[in-house]
């Protein structure tokens, strides 16, 4: 049997795709915004396509808690990028929270996706 790690891997490698330069090193510790360079549209058609192939239930996620300022049109973007200096709240909502493959390692062991 193979376990969820292994078949996680796989996936992913298939959908990234390996560096111009490199190897692609995936741990559980991979970020899939900041290490795999996958932007936020990106990410979200990945999760549904693994949910889906994967069976996870992913009712409990949202996206934008992850990567808050996608919801942002571009004048509060900016606005958002001016302040982030001088407000914790706002650097924390364009920063958003890691999204890792450790994460969906444990989505799949569980079967859903859990905070």
């Amino acid at each position: 049997m193979v376990d969820a790690w292994t078949e996680l891997e796989e996936f992913i490698r298939k959908e990234a795709g390996e560096p111009l330069i490199g190897k692609l090193d995936l741990t559980r510790d991979v970020d899939l915004y900041h290490d795999l360079d996958m932007n936020p549209p990106h990410i979200d058609r990945l999760l549904k396509q693994w949910a889906e192939q994967f069976n996870i239930d992913m009712t409990s996620f949202d996206l934008h808690d992850y990567y808050p300022s996608e919801k942002l049109g571009i004048g509060s973007f900016l606005a958002a990028v001016v302040k982030s200096p001088f407000s914790a709240r706002t650097r924390e909502m364009l920063g958003g929270h890691a999204l890792t493959l450790g994460m969906m390692e444990e989505a799949m062991k569980k079967g859903r996706w859990q905070e």
